[in-house]
């Protein structure tokens, strides 16, 4: 129960800070109308670390990292990060004080059930067992490419501000799911030094930029849950390819997560609520 409890502030926490961060980044761009740049973040990196708002997003950030890692602890992988993506829940309240409206039935329902997805995959156990080395150059091939191809279709669709955020946060999960990786390569190679350290900074450093781009660029919501479904997702999916002993899944649990999530995305694409009141008064061209 004390791994749960802290699992859920942990949730808590990672939803103020990117609460925080989202508002801080989304009005740092939105007070430069007509800008034309590739990432928006590498301009704004020094405005944001001026900024109280910011900063204090990160030290929440910080808490929740220290919660979470408790947590893990206490408690086992599968319960812990199934009981983190409730962030999404808590991230609907920050997001109506932004957006100056109380998020809609369909808004709770749809996060609710990608809630559910996603702990329904999560529940399913982590991958394990050892690595698969001939497909590890694959492997960072693919999340290379996809990183870049992502980013670059966010860039043509920059008028779009939802689109360009949801694919920019997609970009940030993957990411993520590299630094994950590279983590466990690291650690499985103690006390020798591994080529995976240098890929944790790496990874870590662009995904921290790429999140700041999705906040940035549309609204919490969006953002937050695209990374939220990318990362377990792609962890999932990096383990049952480059581990040579996994868990066994259940295809039907399987299914029934793809589901829940697919109908959640749905129910969450055309809300009013992923809309804050500066994308409805802002001009297409000042998104870019």
């Amino acid at each position: 129960m004390v791994s749960i409890a802290l699992a859920v502030v942990a949730a808590f926490l990672f939803a103020m800070s990117a609460a925080l961060q989202q508002s801080a980044a989304r009005t740092a761009a939105l007070a430069r109308p007509g800008r034309n740049r590739f990432i928006a973040a590498f301009e704004l990196l020094g405005t944001l670390l001026r900024d109280r708002i910011w900063l204090a997003g990160f030290a929440a950030a910080l808490s929740g990292f220290a919660a979470h890692v408790l947590a893990l602890r206490l408690g086992s992988i599968p319960t812990v990060q199934a009981v983190l993506v409730v962030q999404l829940l808590f991230a609907l309240p920050f997001a109506a004080v932004r957006c100056k409206s109380w998020p809609l039935v369909r808004d709770w329902l749809g996060t609710a059930l990608v809630c559910g997805g996603l702990v329904a995959l999560v529940t399913q156990g982590v991958p394990r067992g050892e690595v698969r080395p001939q497909l590890l150059p694959i492997a960072a091939a693919l999340a290379a490419t996809a990183i870049g191809v992502l980013v670059v279709v966010a860039r043509v669709v920059g008028h779009r501000q939802q689109t360009r955020s949801a694919l920019v946060a997609i970009a940030a999960g993957c990411c993520f799911t590299t630094t994950a990786v590279a983590v466990y390569l690291t650690a499985a190679n103690l006390p020798h030094v591994s080529w995976a350290l240098p890929c944790i900074g790496v990874s870590t450093i662009v995904g921290g930029l790429l999140v700041q781009e999705a906040f940035a660029s549309g609204s919490l919501p969006t953002a937050l849950t695209a990374m939220t479904i990318t990362d377990p997702v792609l962890s999932y999916a990096a383990g049952v390819t480059l581990f040579a002993v996994a868990t066994t899944a259940s295809p039907a649990i399987l299914v029934f997560a793809a589901a829940l999530v697919i109908t959640g995305v749905v129910l969450l694409a055309n809300s009013p609520t992923l809309h804050d009141e500066s994308d409805r008064s802002t001009a297409p061209t000042d998104a870019r």
